[in-house]
C-alpha cells in the first residue's frame, strides 16, 4: 500500500509566495498613500493655524484703535492718534494707534498706547513670496510709524502670503469702504470705522490657497476728549 507523501510542491510554494508579496505590496502602498494623506493634512492644519494666529492678532489690534483730539506739541493741525488704511493690489496697508501697549520692562519709557503696522514685504530668500508685517513702537511718537527710522518691534505674522483685504464701515453713509485716512481733510478726520472686515489668504506647502475671513467691531470709534479743561 503507497502511502501519500506530505508537504508543498515546489509551484504551490512559489504561488503562495507571490500571493504574500502581493498583499504586502498592497499594505505597504495602503500605508504609504494614508502616511502621505496624514502629512498633506498636518500640513495644511499648521498652514491654517498660521492664518489664525495671524488674523487674531489683526482683530485683537484693530479692536482697540483710538484717536483723540490731542495735537504733536508745537503744532497745531497735526494730531497724535490716526488711523490711516491703503488699498494696495496684494496687501493693504493699516498704520494705526491704540490701547494695547503692553510694557516689557518695568519703569521703561513706554506707555499704555502705541502705535501699529500692518504691511507686506518681499522674502528676502525667496522674492516669488510675499510675507506679512507687522510693527509696534514702544510709545506714540511725534513721526509716523511709516518712517523706517522710528523705533520699534517688527515681526512676520504669517508668510507667503497671497493677499490681506481690508475694509471699513462707514455708520454714516451705511457703506464699506476701501481706505479710510484721518490724516486727510478729504478723507475720516477724527473718525474711525465703526467695524472692520479682514480678509487673509495665504498658500499652503502644496501652493493651494487657503482664505480666512472676519470681522471686529472697534470699541472706541469716536473721537475722545482728552485735553485738560
Amino acid at each position: 500500500m503507497n502511502r501519500r507523501q506530505s508537504g508543498f510542491t515546489l509551484i504551490e510554494v512559489m504561488v503562495s509566495i507571490g500571493i504574500l508579496s502581493t498583499i504586502t505590496l498592497m499594505l505597504w502602498a495602503s500605508s504609504q498613500g494614508a502616511f502621505k494623506t496624514k502629512k498633506g493634512v498636518e500640513s495644511k492644519m499648521a498652514r491654517y493655524r498660521v492664518a489664525r494666529l495671524a488674523m487674531d492678532r489683526i482683530l485683537r489690534d484693530v479692536q482697540m484703535a483710538y484717536l483723540s483730539n490731542n495735537n504733536i506739541p508745537g503744532t497745531e493741525q497735526t494730531p497724535r492718534t490716526y488711523f490711516d488704511g491703503v488699498h494696495r493690489p496684494d496687501i493693504d496697508e493699516l498704520r494705526f494707534t491704540y490701547f494695547g501697549h503692553q510694557r516689557l520692562y518695568a519703569e521703561s519709557k513706554e506707555g499704555d498706547t502705541a502705535a501699529i503696522g500692518y504691511f507686506g514685504q518681499r522674502d528676502k530668500s525667496d522674492g516669488g513670496k510675499l510675507n506679512l508685517w507687522r510693527k509696534e513702537t514702544r510709545r506714540i511718537a511725534a513721526e509716523r510709524i511709516d518712517n523706517g527710522n522710528i523705533p520699534g518691534e517688527a515681526e512676520v505674522i504669517a508668510d507667503d502670503v497671497v493677499k490681506l483685504e481690508l475694509h471699513y464701515y462707514e455708520p454714516v453713509r451705511k457703506e464699506w469702504l476701501e481706505s479710510w485716512r484721518t490724516n486727510q481733510a478729504d478723507g475720516m478726520p477724527n473718525r474711525l470705522p465703526s467695524r472692520v472686515k479682514v480678509k487673509l489668504v495665504i498658500r499652503d506647502d502644496r501652493g493651494e490657497e487657503l482664505p480666512l475671513e472676519s470681522e471686529v467691531r472697534i470699541a472706541m470709534f469716536q473721537l475722545l476728549d482728552t485735553k485738560p479743561n
